[in-house]
This record gives structure tokens, sequence and C-alpha cells, in this order.
């Protein structure tokens, strides 16, 4: 059976990577009110203070502690964030642009939607989206926050068996051709990197939640989405190796740290 574009609508979305890791960011299915804009610079500050990027583990522990306590409110401010082009989800992660973050967002994500769309003949499925839109630079977690309203606006509307969107025609004709253009760009993000001290915190943390172990398979799609690149992991899960702190199960295929360590 063809994957159909129903469960994209925001009604029906699961949340930021749901069913990968619990969001702080997306927790919540209602619609929420809009909010006040000095909690949404507050939540910005927040997010400059670490980064202007932040996965949804770490938005479980930094979150809360700075007075977002409320599921729903940091739900409301990154919905009006995402729809109001100042943030967008790149990599499993909320990246917010402007004020306390600076930074320039060169293309929203709803911009390289309709190009992907514009130029797939005005028309794309679902199947035809999970190849084409990572191309562009968008996600299609993204593009759950983003559809509601596209649909509202009548700047797509779906096919009668829910199984294609098509783009409005004016908007077709006025993004065709331009997404050569944004596979070769990147948005420019400040971004705090972490010294391997505060990365092996981290990872600790990461692991204790995770119940100190993890097999490739899951690491694979967890780590990622929690802020982790392979990049920078493996010297630090060297060190834990050589020193007896982590063991490599080879028949499972997995990853364990010491109890220990764990429990730190």
């Amino acid at each position: 059976m063809n994957a159909d574009w129903s469960g994209i609508t925001l009604s029906r979305a699961g949340g930021w990577l749901a069913g990968v890791l619990s969001s702080v960011f997306l927790a919540g299915a209602a619609q929420a009110e809009p909010v006040p804009s000095e909690r949404i610079e507050t939540f910005v500050g927040v997010m400059a203070e670490h980064g202007c990027r932040m996965s949804p583990f770490e938005a479980d522990r930094v979150m809360p502690e700075a007075g977002f306590v409320d599921k729903a409110e940091t739900k409301a401010i990154t919905e009006q964030l995402i729809t109001e082009e100042r943030a967008r989800i790149l990599d499993g992660q909320l990246v917010v642009f402007g004020g306390a973050c600076g930074g320039r967002l060169d293309y929203s994500g709803r911009e390289r939607f309709f190009a992907a769309i514009a130029d797939n003949n005005c028309v794309m499925t679902i199947e035809e989206a999970k190849l084409l839109l990572p191309r562009v630079g968008v996600e299609m977690t993204e593009v759950q926050l983003l559809m509601d309203k596209m649909l509202r606006m009548s700047e797509i509307r779906l096919s009668s068996d829910e199984k294609a969107v098509f783009l409005e025609e004016s908007l077709c004709e006025r993004f065709k051709g331009l997404s050569a253009s944004m596979m070769n760009s990147a948005p420019e993000v400040l971004q705090a990197s972490r010294t391997p001290a505060q990365l092996r915190i981290d990872f600790i943390a990461y692991m204790a939640g995770a119940g100190c172990r993890l097999s490739r398979a899951e690491a694979d799609v967890q780590l990622p989405a929690a802020g982790f690149t392979t990049k920078e992991l493996r010297p630090v899960i060297a060190a834990m190796l050589s020193r007896g702190e982590a063991q490599m199960d080879v028949e499972e295929d997995s990853l364990s740290l010491s109890e220990e360590l764990c429990s730190q």
C-alpha cells in the first residue's frame, strides 16, 4: 500500500522526532495560543546561550531549568518561530536565527518545500518527498509543522486519495528552478562547539537515560537526534574503551558503559 500525506498534517503529527525521543519542544497535540513576544525572546536568549541549536535531549534538560516548564508553551513558541521563519529543524535539532542568535536564514523550510514540489512538475507523493526534500535541505519533521497552515492558506492541496500534494499554480511558477541553488546552500548558524570534557559529560548523561547500553542500530538513530556526531564521539568512546569504562559486545553489536561510570 502506498503511503499518503494524511499523517503529515500537524494535527496528526507525533511531534518533533516522535518515537525517538520525548520532545520538550513539540510535546502535546492541541494548537497553542499565541505566546507573548517577551517570552519568545527569552526563549531565543536561552537558545543563544547554547549555540542557537538544541536537540530534544538537551531541551529536556535545559528548558525547564530556564523557566520553560510548560511543554505546551515551548511547543507554541517553537511553532511560532518556525512559521515566522525564525527557526528551522535541521539534523533533528531546533535551530534559531535572528535576535540574540544572529545568523542568517537564506531560504526557509517552507520555501525549500515549495521549490522541491515546483521542480517536480508541481506535484509530489510522500515517497518522492522522502527522496527529494533532503536534497533541498528540508526535513519531514519541519513539513509536519507547516502542513496545516499551507493547506489553510491554499498554498497546497491534497489529491482526493491524499497520496499526492499539489503546489498552487502561481507559487509553482515562482519557485520553479530554485531547488538547484538550494541544494548548494546551507543556513549560516552560530553554533558553539563542545569541549571534549563537556562532550564526555553529555554522552554519559545520555547513556544513563538510555539504560547505559545502546545497540549500533539504536545509536545510528538516537545519537544524531540527541545532537551527537560520529566524528566527535569516536575519540570519546575510544578513550572510554581503553580505560575499561565502556565495553563493546561484538555478538550483540552494542556499546555499554560501566555501572560505576553510568551512575555518576
